[in-house]
């Protein structure tokens, strides 16, 4: 049976558009939600896989009365989102620091241009 609580744990984790991009991945264009695995007994094994691919942890972590800790698989996705949130950070950064790259370069163009334009008036 599936272990409900942690699936619901999970999913409460994700950012809006993670939970998004799974509900897409479960339910393709129907309008499911997530209350669907409340609602029904019987799970598919294609949704059950599509739910352990998405969080990155085996088919029988998501078993009630599994013997893969919970704490575990929600660490493991907590550190997934924080390692994603830490590229885009650091995306971020290297195009601030290629912004400041061109603005310095832009500054000695016009140094350049000024002392040159020095050197010609003082002859």
């Amino acid at each position: 049976m599936l272990n409900i609580e942690l699936v619901d744990r999970l999913y409460a984790q994700l950012p809006r558009e993670q939970q998004q991009q799974l509900i897409a991945r479960l339910f393709k264009q129907s309008k499911q939600t997530m209350a669907y695995f409340r609602r029904t007994k019987d799970i598919s094994l294609s949704k059950l896989e599509t739910l352990a691919d998405f969080f990155n942890i085996p088919l029988d972590a998501l078993r009630q009365g599994s013997t893969t800790p919970p704490l575990h698989t929600e660490r493991d996705t907590q550190l997934a989102m924080e390692n994603e949130q830490l590229h885009k950070e650091i995306e971020h950064l290297r195009a601030l620091l290629r912004s400041k790259e061109e603005t310095i370069e832009a500054k000695n163009e016009t140094i350049s241009t000024l002392k040159s334009q020095l050197i010609a008036s003082r002859r």
